[in-house]
C-alpha cells in the first residue's frame, strides 16, 4: 500500500533522516562494508591501544567509542560479517596496502629530515672550515704586516 508506506517514511523525514532511494541488495552492500570497516578497525585499536585521557580531541573520543562498541560484540559477529561479506577480503587487503602506504612516507620523511640536517651539518662544518682558513689568512697577514712594519728602514 503506497499510502502506508509514505506514511511510514514521514516519520524518518520528520526526524530529518535523509532518505536515499536504492535496492535492498545495494543497501545490504554499503551497510555490510560499513559494519565491516568499523567492526574491523575497532578491533584493530582496542581498548589498550586508546586508553582514555582526561584531555583528547573529538577524533580521538570517536575512536575510542568505536573500540568501545566493538569490543562488546562477539568474534562470531565480526566473523558473520566477513564470510558473508564478498568484498571483505578485498577491504583487508585494501587495509593493508593504506598501512604500508602511511609507513612507506612516515620513513621517507624521516629519511629526507635525516638527510636534510645532515647536509645542514655538513654545510656548516665547509663553512667553519673556510671561516679558519680565512681568520689563518687573515692572522699570517697580519703577522707579515706587523714584521715589515719591525723592520729596520734599511731592510725594506
Amino acid at each position: 500500500d503506497a499510502k502506508r508506506a509514505d506514511c511510514f517514511l514521514s516519520i524518518f523525514e520528520s526526524a530529518r533522516c535523509q532518505m536515499v532511494e536504492m535496492t535492498a541488495e545495494d543497501h545490504d552492500a554499503y551497510v555490510a562494508d560499513a559494519e565491516f570497516v568499523t567492526h574491523l578497525t575497532g578491533r584493530l585499536l582496542d581498548r589498550n591501544l586508546l586508553p582514555v585521557t582526561p584531555v583528547s580531541s573529538r577524533e580521538y573520543a570517536a575512536l575510542c567509542e568505536v573500540a568501545e562498541i566493538t569490543a562488546n560484540d562477539t568474534f562470531d559477529l565480526f566473523y558473520g560479517m566477513f564470510k558473508y561479506n564478498d568484498r571483505a577480503k578485498e577491504l583487508l587487503n585494501k587495509l593493508r596496502d593504506n598501512l604500508a602506504s602511511v609507513e612507506r612516507k612516515l620513513a621517507a620523511k624521516e629519511a629526507y629530515l635525516a638527510a636534510s640536517a645532515e647536509m645542514k651539518n655538513t654545510d656548516r662544518q665547509k663553512l667553519l672550515a673556510e671561516c679558519r682558513m680565512l681568520l689563518r689568512e687573515v692572522a699570517k697577514s697580519n703577522h707579515e704586516t706587523i714584521q715589515e712594519e719591525e723592520k729596520p728602514e734599511s731592510n725594506k
